[in-house]
């Protein structure tokens, strides 16, 4: 249910980024580890004109007993 509520608010964070930072510039997922452990994933606004990138709607887990966070990844929003 969590990653559900989760999948929900990133898009919706997505598309909110999507207008108002307008159609030009570039909006991706991506997820990492930080420093601590923990898996985070953010929305990524990559700047079209000179490819600039600000991460905003940040969340961190540390993930469950017993397993290990997977690698980094990025991936483009689905048009």
């Amino acid at each position: 249910m969590r990653g559900r509520r989760r999948a929900a608010l990133v898009g919706v964070v997505a598309a909110g980024v999507l207008l108002l930072a307008g159609c030009a510039d570039r909006t991706e997922v991506v997820t990492w580890t930080d420093e601590h452990g923990r898996a985070c994933t953010g929305v990524a606004v990559v700047d079209s004109d000179d490819g600039d990138r600000e991460v905003t709607s940040i969340d961190c887990d540390y993930p469950p007993e017993g397993r290990q966070p997977g690698e980094a990844t990025w991936k483009p929003l689905p048009d």
